[in-house]
């Protein structure tokens, strides 16, 4: 072997992807909803509510709501008298929302007329038959809710039920969500 001058080489590290750090301690992996949380996260559409607190179980405001799609539609919400005060003027601005009653609960019919709305508001047809509680659908939800249900958006719970007046926690938004971008 034959030894001559070399330039000194320094090893290379490798390199890494930048990753989010995911700051929630209320979710874990084995949660159902980590994935959905992680995805709206790192999209940038939900935040938590606290500093390491995402509150999975919290009910979902019409503010959050707003937020949401104002983000996933390319605004930027910081500033303004409130924290949801530019969300708020886009979603009326848009239609998606009349605006009002920001601290408001949302239940799964509401938040799935917004989200429809914020979709064109496009004529579906489903089959609602096969879910418990159908007849709870409030008629300006109907066609909202099929679809939902014809897209994907909206899954049924283990006792077949959408439970459409039943208040929409953080994760099941968190899962909507996701499923509507995805689909």
């Amino acid at each position: 072997a034959v030894w001559g001058n070399l330039p000194d080489v320094k090893p290379s590290e490798p390199e890494t992807p930048d990753t989010p750090v995911f700051p929630f301690y209320d979710v874990t992996v084995r949660d159902w909803y980590y994935s959905a949380v992680k995805y709206v996260y790192e999209k940038g559409l939900m935040d938590g509510v606290d500093v390491g607190v995402f509150a999975p179980n919290d009910t979902l405001t019409r503010a959050m709501v707003w937020t949401m799609l104002a983000r996933l539609d390319g605004v930027d919400t910081e500033g303004g008298n409130s924290w949801y005060a530019k969300a708020q003027e886009w979603a009326t601005a848009t239609g998606v929302s009349d605006g009002e009653n920001p601290t408001g609960e949302v239940t799964r019919e509401q938040l799935i007329t917004m989200l429809w709305r914020y979709a064109g508001s496009p004529t579906y047809t489903a089959d609602l038959s096969g879910y418990v509680d159908t007849a709870d659908i409030s008629s300006w939800a109907e066609q909202a809710m099929c679809w939902a249900v014809a897209t994907g958006v909206i899954e049924g719970d283990e006792n077949s039920a959408l439970t459409p007046k039943a208040d929409t926690t953080r994760a099941q938004a968190a899962a909507m969500f996701m499923r509507f971008i995805e689909n």
